[in-house]
């Protein structure tokens, strides 16, 4: 039996500036980014797909080539030939802190859902173990889609595929905060496992506090959790044990633009080979202070070689 784990979200080009009259450009979204780091951290290659929508233009040549180097499945990825990947231009202040500006309206990967529905693909899906999306994921998506969606969840869940969600909110993707709760709020009743953060938990719930998130979504039914705090540290429940995290110390932060992801595919890797919810986040807190001293959502492979990975 396969042991497939899927990643659904959006492959997006990444421009930023290299010099007052240069920008340097490279593939990044956060689900990608969390596939990625997730790969990397472990020694033994998983078979880890990324579920989503590219063009059939050069750069979506470059992307498909850039997942394939990255050892990441695209027996899911689906191309279309009236559309582009959406791209974003990241700037980052003296403390490494990030802003954004999207074009992503017309982007490939919201029509990954019609092309699903063509195109099913049930083979790979038949093995997935594992599904991971974020809230970002559902915001790419159309209301209808988003239902479909729903409903290929849970048939999956059917099958014993556990349901990872990050909220991951962010506000410019959606009509309003009430539509964003709505749609995450039915994910969470699904979902296995919970990696949101404290600032989407505040925007999205009320909640002030990690621990006032974690009872919430255990009164939800969601029997893992590992809910961030940025330098604050982590804090979840597994088990019915509540684990308590601290952030890795960082020497100087460059860009903090996926250091979610990281710890994402980092908790994510660990709990695949077996760690503790404790061990897994204090590998994944390490990971993301690593992650942050580098330029660009996704390290480049040879900076990354000198991280530690799992067995």
């Amino acid at each position: 039996m396969k042991n497939t784990l899927v990643m659904l979200g959006e492959a997006m080009l990444e421009l930023r500036p290299h010099r007052a009259d240069l920008l340097q450009h490279s593939f990044a979204g956060d689900v990608l980014n969390t596939a990625i780091y997730l790969q990397r951290s472990s020694k033994a290659r998983l078979d880890v797909q990324f579920f989503s929508a590219i063009g059939t233009d050069a750069l979506s040549d470059q992307l498909l080539a850039f997942l394939q180097h990255e050892q990441i499945g695209t027996e899911l990825l689906y191309r279309s030939q009236h559309a582009l990947p959406g791209l974003y231009l990241v700037q980052n202040d003296a403390e490494g802190e990030r802003s954004f500006h999207y074009w992503r309206e017309a982007s490939a990967a919201r029509k990954v859902m019609q092309c699903y529905a063509a195109e099913p693909r049930p083979s790979t899906l038949d093995g997935c173990r594992l599904l991971y999306l974020t809230g970002i994921s559902l915001a790419m998506l159309s209301p209808v889609d988003r239902q479909q969606l729903f409903q290929l969840i849970r048939a999956l869940k059917t099958q014993g595929c556990r349901l990872v969600f990050d909220a991951n909110y962010r506000p410019s993707l959606w009509q309003n905060s009430e539509e964003a709760a709505t749609a995450c709020l039915e994910i969470y009743r699904l979902a296995d496992l919970v990696l949101s953060g404290l600032d989407d938990q505040r925007a999205l719930f009320g909640h002030d506090s990690l621990e006032q998130a974690c009872d919430w979504l255990q009164q939800l039914g969601v029997k893992e959790s590992m809910l961030k705090d940025g330098a604050n540290g982590a804090v979840g429940d597994c088990d019915g044990q509540r684990t308590r995290v601290a952030a890795s110390p960082v020497r100087q932060v460059v860009d903090t633009t996926s250091a979610g992801d990281a710890f994402n595919g980092g908790y994510l890797a660990a709990r695949w080979h077996g760690l503790s919810a404790l061990e897994s986040a204090r590998y994944a807190a390490r990971l993301a202070a690593f992650v942050v001293q580098q330029p660009g959502a996704i390290v480049r492979a040879a900076a990354f070689a000198s991280f530690d990975t799992l067995p």
